[in-house]
């Protein structure tokens, strides 16, 4: 979870473009986008990409950290698992 809308250095907007905008876009038809739009949580007029830019760790099979698509500044995702691990 990012916690945030915004990056904390740059301060620019992380939410990105309407869902079913995107893929009506794309698709030329307002059914099909509203389908896809659907198997991702959204509807017409809810539901955005995240600008934010997640840094993936294979050892420990999760996200653990943010970066952000116009500065490059990175930030940590916080949060204790199970173990104490971070």
């Amino acid at each position: 979870m990012l916690y945030s809308n915004e990056c904390p250095e740059c301060k620019v907007s992380l939410v990105g473009e309407l869902v079913y905008e995107h893929f009506l876009r794309i698709k030329k038809n307002e059914t099909e986008a509203l389908e896809i739009a659907e198997q991702y949580g959204a509807t017409k007029t809810a539901g955005y990409f995240n600008r934010a830019i997640s840094i993936y760790d294979r050892n420990k099979d999760r996200t653990v950290a943010f970066s952000c698509p116009d500065c490059n500044h990175r930030w940590d995702r916080f949060f204790i698992d199970d173990r104490g691990d971070r």
